[in-house]
């Protein structure tokens, strides 16, 4: 696994809620943030099969049933 390190500015505020969170949870920073990442990229992936789903006229319904078994 190739580690990159990259510079990604946030507001203050962010940070901070970043922070928080991470001592609250006894994280680092970075593993809030990686979290995050992943968290977006699943989401926005099961976003694109939805709508790839619907595409080819299954419904939500058998959509979230289909992932339900596996």
């Amino acid at each position: 696994m190739a580690v990159l390190t990259v510079n990604i500015p946030l507001m203050d505020v962010e940070l901070k809620q970043v922070d928080d969170f991470a001592r609250k949870e006894e994280k680092s920073r970075e593993e809030v943030i990686r979290k995050a990442i992943e968290f977006y990229l699943r989401e926005k992936t099961i976003d694109e099969l939805n709508a790839h789903g619907q595409s080819l006229g299954l419904t939500p319904e058998i959509i979230a049933e289909e992932i339900r078994r596996k």
